[in-house]
């Protein structure tokens, strides 16, 4: 299913299949209040809820590129303003879970309790 909205998320891809050793891109578009992108201090990262046993606070999201499972292989693009795409290389069948995306500023923050997309890795 494409294009599904979470409130103010929109995830490209509902689900990805992806082979073992390759690379993928999930996606998505974000339309918060219009004056987030003017804070200072706005900050984006992607999370896993299914790493969630590894986070300090198992209510606060921890940031995938900050976790040793996926060192040296998370990029996150901001290729244009309301866009982010989480690049994972290298894939491992471990990889496969869920993916969602977080946004947040000195005022607010925000991240969907609904499904993010979900990656299957294939040997």
């Amino acid at each position: 299913v494409r294009g599904q909205t979470c409130n103010r998320v929109t995830y490209t891809d509902r689900s990805i299949c992806a082979s073992k050793g390759s690379s993928v891109d999930i996606s998505c578009t974000y339309n918060s209040y219009n004056s987030y992108y003017y804070y200072s201090d706005k900050s984006t990262l992607w999370f896993s809820p299914e790493r969630s046993h590894q986070w300090q606070n198992p209510s606060q999201p921890e940031d995938l590129s900050e976790d040793s499972q996926y060192a040296g292989r998370v990029q996150v693009l901001e290729t244009e303003r309301g866009r982010s795409t989480l690049r994972i290389t290298d894939l491992r069948e471990s990889d496969s879970a869920e993916y969602r995306f977080k946004f947040k500023t000195g005022r607010f923050e925000w991240r969907s309790s609904l499904p993010g997309t979900t990656l299957t890795v294939t040997g």
